[in-house]
């Protein structure tokens, strides 16, 4: 057998699902809409598979002013009450609980912070998708509320033995994404892909992953005839859902 059919059989694969929604619907003002998160599936992002085995924790930015997080940290940066602003909340069950809520604007911008820890020790790498984008309400495939909307990846580091690393997204050949939804909703939309699962061989190891949400409010769609509109109103009374964040580890 070839050394390059060995090592395709040696390449473990796991892969997991976080489901989630996020729910846009424009009210009767153009600069408000309704923006939740909420649960569509029961499955859960844990999963063992060749006997390696990964666990999360799934963190919310809690930010009044609705214009994302610069403290991209999870060390005393995690909220101790559910009323506490200005930290991340670790939200317990992300497939039932409903994140986000409240009245929201184009221009906002909402953090996230995915933290994923191997139970033990891959020697691998990791990778995270967003998948199964869904519109409702829209009049034209190309004014879906989708195509507003901007996810980037901030920041990606290791937490060692109750240490956080400094930001290693540009370092050890990862590929991080920032780049606008599209209209095709059965597309992939990559966040990260090859992250060492393991930083100079801790056992301990954490990864953690920020990303954003951002509402454009600079994009506002197009007639029948392709002429851009001048504002939001043709995303009034639009639903917009991300169901799923594909998780998977390689192995060499």
């Amino acid at each position: 057998m070839g050394k390059a059919l060995i090592s395709k059989y040696r390449k473990l694969i796991i892969s997991s699902i976080l489901y989630f929604a996020i729910v846009l619907t424009m009210t009767t003002f153009v600069s408000y809409a309704w923006f939740t998160i909420t649960n569509t599936n029961d499955a859960n992002l844990i999963t063992s598979i060749s006997e390696i085995e990964a666990e999360y924790g799934f963190y919310i930015y809690q930010n009044t002013s609705r214009d994302g997080s610069d403290e991209l940290t999870l060390i005393d940066n995690i909220c101790q009450t559910d009323t506490e602003d200005l930290c991340y909340q670790n939200v317990l069950n992300p497939n039932t609980s409903n994140l986000l809520e409240g009245s929201s604007a184009p221009g906002e911008r909402y953090s996230f912070a995915i933290r994923i820890t191997s139970v033990n020790n891959p020697i691998g790498t990791l990778k995270l998708e967003l998948g199964d984008l869904i519109s409702e309400g829209y009049d034209l495939e190309i004014n879906k509320i989708q195509t507003a909307f901007y996810y980037q990846v901030d920041k990606i580091s290791y937490i060692n033995y109750g240490e956080e690393s400094a930001d290693i997204k540009d370092d050890l050949g990862i590929s991080y994404h920032a780049s606008y939804f599209t209209y095709d909703n059965d597309g992939i939309y990559p966040l990260v892909s090859n992250i060492p699962m393991q930083n100079e061989g801790n056992v301990d190891t954490m990864i953690v992953i920020y990303f954003n949400l951002y509402f454009d409010p600079f994009i506002y769609g197009y007639d029948s005839l392709g002429v851009p509109y001048t504002n939001s109103n043709i995303f009034l009374n639009q639903r917009f859902t991300i169901q799923h964040i594909y998780m998977s580890v390689s192995t060499y």
